[in-house]
């Protein structure tokens, strides 16, 4: 894994210096992504636009100087800068071997030839995650491409003069040639649900490549983004075989064993997690590194269930307990690691961290087996309020009343007001799916901006975007469509994102077996009558494993990967807290009301409403005032 970046300039009188300096601002600000190694290189033309193509390199396939890059091709007629990893590379190269002699064992010189070979058309064979940039000079053409699942990030930036391209939003700030004005919808989004939604980014001018796209940029500076992928393009209806996904699963696995470096794995004792584990187990010969977070607040931890799994597949597993104080102390870095604010993610900092200290540079997560599987409240919940939804609406106003304070019984306690929007039929969006998934609704986004006029503009554009996203999925019952949504909106608008910046800050590779796109269209081609939920979580998952995985992991209730912020916000943090949330951040000011942010805060000390609400406004204070005040 590595950082990225380059800058195409079309000016015809910009001198190559200046260029240069903008290209190594951008390296700068993200060489924890690569520390390594540095590449640079000045690509031109004689009638076309010159390219200033950069690259911080990460080693883990192939340590040597021959997986330097940018690399070029044979006769310097393409150039690229990747930020992949191509798990299928071996049997690639052996593909290709009849028609390209190779002068590395890297998968980046596999990766260079593929596109040479086959063009675009390679995308359909990579089995990986990967953000890269190509320069084709016969074509005089800049391609950029995103893996399918969006694991890997990848945004742009064009202005009159110039196209510029970079693994983090930091690098586009750092050009200078940026907006530095917040962009409305962006912040819609991070108040609505804790996070950016791609394409958009909390700066005006920074987009976000989609997940499953490239994007072509032509040499008068004309681009265009084009899907590639979709999980639910080529879909051929498979009856259930638990064999098949336990050999698809433990084909995934095996690919991303590959490494040149030291490996392991987070395990939180969960289903997820273990299943990995096992897997990995199951296959290497030498004992797994697995790493877990505990707490001393027992209704947070899970070291003991994490425990047993290491003691199940003799693991090397090293425990990390985590309190107030040492969260405070962190706090700093782990903002200073959010390339864009996100209500989640310290966790994953924190666990990167100490896998780096342990002297790991790739991991295996579990990511992806909730959305997969139907590990969330969501895929229970959802279907019942679709079925009470035509009783509600023929409700008199009195009783609708009654129902609400009935249904309120199916939300946590801090979560009521969403009872409230979902009887208004106020969604965050097109569907039910938002709301569950919301932090403010509608209302409170109302109180929270400073122009009401803006905040209607931005629900309507928001209701409009999930409207056209929804329109033509063709999606089988209600498992799958919300195993869409949650793939679509949360896992790769937070999780996956997350999961890149803060492992990335130390630096860490995190690997996500369960998004291997193999394994993603194997369970989109699965009806929703093969996938009903059942006593036993995950079910079709778990069927799939041998050996089993012990009962008291099978059934113990489920818990999220999450810090036991409530008390330790009314602790120890509670000061750190007070003095960023009770204070003004100047590009804020006509954007969000101070009054109600601290209105809110007192909410959180009366024990009205969660520790989420809080936290969100005071990490998108501290991300703004660091970053663009």
């Amino acid at each position: 894994m590595c950082g990225i970046a380059g800058l195409l300039d079309f000016d015809e009188n910009s001198q190559p210096g200046s260029s240069g300096k903008i290209l190594r601002l951008m390296l700068d600000s993200i060489r924890h992504r690569g520390p390594d190694d540095r590449g640079e290189e000045l690509i031109s033309s004689e009638d076309g636009p010159t390219l200033h193509l950069g690259h911080q390199r990460f080693s883990i396939i192939d340590l040597s100087p021959g997986g330097h890059q940018p690399m070029p091709n044979d006769d310097q007629s393409l150039w690229l800068s990747t930020n992949s990893e191509i798990y299928n590379y071996r049997e690639l190269r052996e593909e290709l071997s009849d028609n390209f002699r190779f002068n590395s064992q890297s998968d980046t010189e596999v990766l260079l030839k593929s596109y040479e070979h086959w063009g675009l058309d390679c995308l359909q064979k990579l089995r990986g995650m990967f953000a890269f940039a190509v320069w084709d000079s016969k074509k005089q053409s800049l391609i950029l491409v995103r893996d399918r699942l969006g694991i890997k990030p990848l945004y742009y930036l064009s202005t009159e003069k110039q196209f510029l391209f970079a693994s983090e939003v930091r690098a586009l700030l750092a050009s200078g040639l940026s907006d530095s004005e917040i962009n409305p919808t962006g912040l819609y989004h991070y108040l609505s649900f804790g996070h950016l939604k791609s394409p958009s980014t909390l700066i005006g001018n920074i987009q976000e490549l989609k997940p499953g796209h490239y994007l072509i940029v032509d040499r008068e500076g004309n681009f265009e983004e084009t899907r590639y992928w979709h999980p639910l393009n080529s879909l051929e209806v498979i009856e259930n075989d638990g064999e098949s996904i336990q050999n698809i699963l433990q084909d995934a696995v095996r690919f991303r064993q590959v490494s040149d470096v030291p490996i392991g794995a987070f395990l939180s004792g969960g289903i997820d997690s273990s299943a990995i584990v096992s897997h990995m187990a199951s296959i290497s010969d030498e004992p797994i590194n697995t790493l877990t977070i505990g707490f001393k607040e027992k209704e947070f931890d899970e070291s003991e269930h994490s425990a047993e799994i290491s003691r199940l597949f003799k693991t090397k597993h090293q425990l990390l307990t985590l309190d107030e104080e040492q969260l405070l102390d962190a706090l700093p870095a782990a903002i200073g690691a959010m390339d864009q604010p996100t209500m989640d993610g310290i966790n994953t900092f924190l666990i990167s961290r100490a896998a780096q200290e342990a002297g790991l540079k790739v991991v295996l997560s579990g990511l992806g087996g909730d959305e997969l599987f139907g590990g969330y409240p969501s895929f229970r919940l959802l279907p019942e309020l679709r079925a009470r939804k035509t009783m509600v609406k023929q409700l008199p106003n009195f009783l609708l009343r009654l129902a609400t304070g009935i249904l309120k019984k199916s939300f946590p306690s801090d979560q009521n007001n969403k009872i409230k929007h979902w009887t208004e039929g106020k969604f965050s969006g097109v569907h039910e799916y938002y709301l569950l998934r919301a932090l403010y609704c509608e209302d409170q986004i109302f109180e929270l901006f400073v122009d009401p006029t803006l905040a209607e503009k931005e629900i309507q554009k928001d209701f409009e975007a999930t409207s056209e996203s929804l329109s033509y999925e063709n999606l089988d019952g209600d498992f799958n469509l919300i195993s869409y949504l949650e793939t679509t909106h949360y896992l790769q608008n937070m999780l996956l994102r997350d999961t890149d910046m803060m492992s990335m800050s130390h630096p860490l590779e995190v690997r996500v077996p369960f998004m291997d796109h193999k394994l993603v269209e194997h369970m989109f081609s699965m009806p929703t009558h093969l996938k009903k939920l059942s006593k036993t979580p995950k079910a079709l998952l778990v069927d799939s494993m041998k050996p089993a995985l012990p009962d008291s992991i099978v059934h113990r209730k489920k818990m999220g990967f999450t810090l036991p912020f409530e008390p330790w916000m009314r602790g120890a943090m509670k000061s750190e807290m007070e003095s960023v949330l009770l204070s003004t951040v100047q590009p804020l000011q006509d954007l969000i009301s101070q009054a109600t942010v601290e209105s809110i805060w007192k909410q959180f000390l009366a024990g009205k409403i969660s520790w989420s609400r809080p936290w969100a406004l005071y990490v998108l204070k501290r991300w703004v005032d660091k970053n663009l005040s």
